[in-house]
This record gives C-alpha cells, structure tokens and sequence, in this order.
C-alpha cells in the first residue's frame, strides 16, 4: 500500500466509520489525551447546534488533526472546513481538563493571515466561540470526515471508502475532492457492476448533457 496515502484525509460514507478512524488515529499518537465539555447557559444543551457546528465533548492532544466547524476569518481561510494540526493546550491557572482550553494553537494548512506566532506564520490561536447557548471550541477531529461534510472542499490527496452505500452520486462527489486521480487512493475497490450502474445513473446522464453543452458554448 502507497505510504505516501497514510496521513492523508480519508472520507468515508458514514459518521460511524469516520469515529472509528479518528479514535483509532488519536490513540497511535500517543500522546495526553483532554476532554473539553461544553458548557451551557441553561440547564438544556442546544442539540441542533451540537454535531454541526460545535459539540458537547471534544478530545483534545497535540499533533491532531482537526477541522474548524465555522468561519472565524474568511479573508485568511480559517472558514468551515479549515484543516490543521494542534500544537499546544492552553488551560487557564485555575482550571484543567475537562474545562474548556482558554485556547489552543493550531498550525493550519492554508492559512494567509497575520502572523500570531514569531516562529511560525500558519499558528493560530483558535479560542472557544458560543452559539445558541451551548460555549465550545469550534473544531473536531479531522483526520476522517464524512463525504457529505468534504463537499466544497479542495483536497491535495485523499483516501476514500464508500462502504456498502448503493448511493452512485457519493462516487463521483468523492473522487472530485482532488485535481487528478494520481491524488486519489481507494480503500476496498468499487465493484464492475457499481461502475456498469454509474453509465446510467440520472446524475451521471444530467452531467454529461452538461459538458456537452459546455463544450458548445466554448466554440
């Protein structure tokens, strides 16, 4: 198996499989591993917040990698969907684990803002953000996400599993996350009769009257 793919983004179909594959990469860093609970302003936690933009407990350790869940600077690229690496915790005096951070340093991959840190241009410090009434870090582990959550995204390689979805538009929206298919590494290869269905799928018929046209309009 290609090295050059281990430490890539690996999108995967279901939240279930993505889990698995952040937990299982967060325990071979073996590094300290902190819980930071969300708070709240009332005594009931704002459940549609919660998997979308910020959620009640994140795991915390340096050298993770996360993915911010909102935008916070669109002008420098820390937007929904960034991705980074955490460098360093920082808790206040008085409090630890599982508080939440006073904030956390994050080398992010495409960042082009001012410079935070001397020694390095692309460190954040990225601080707890509150919506509705739920107060957290807005990020979450990132070395997996799911196909749907890559949407819009522009990856340089990734590895993908479809699974056991039947979903034909999950291919083409997977494989498209990165510029040529050199970048691309599939875990458990598509079957003949997956790629016989794609030839007649509704989205893959509409797709191609549309570069048809395309092609005409650029004559």
């Amino acid at each position: 198996m290609n090295k050059q793919f281990d430490t890539t983004v690996h999108l995967f179909a279901t939240s279930d499989m993505v889990s698995l594959h952040n937990k299982r990469m967060l325990k071979e860093l073996n590094n300290p591993i902190a819980i930071s609970r969300a708070t709240t302003t009332t005594s009931k936690i704002a459940i549609d917040v919660d998997n979308e933009q910020l959620e009640k407990q994140v795991l915390l350790s340096p050298g993770q990698r996360i993915m911010l869940t909102t935008n916070i600077w669109t002008q420098t690229g820390l937007v929904n969907g960034a991705l980074g690496k955490i460098i360093e915790i920082i808790y206040r005096s008085d409090s630890k684990p599982p508080d939440i951070p006073m904030y956390i340093m994050v080398k992010f991959d495409n960042y082009s803002g001012s410079q935070w840190h001397p020694n390095d241009p692309k460190l954040v410090p990225i601080t707890p953000i509150s919506l509705g009434n739920l107060r957290q870090l807005p990020i979450k582990m990132a070395w997996a996400m799911t196909i749907h959550k890559a949407q819009g995204l522009k990856l340089q390689k990734a590895t993908i599993n479809i699974g056991a979805t039947k979903r034909q538009g999950l291919t083409f929206t997977t494989v498209s996350r990165v510029k040529c298919l050199e970048d691309v590494r599939i875990d458990q290869a598509f079957s003949y009769e997956r790629y016989a269905k794609m030839e007649n799928n509704p989205y893959t018929v509409l797709r191609k009257k549309e570069e048809a046209r395309l092609q005409q309009v650029s004559r």
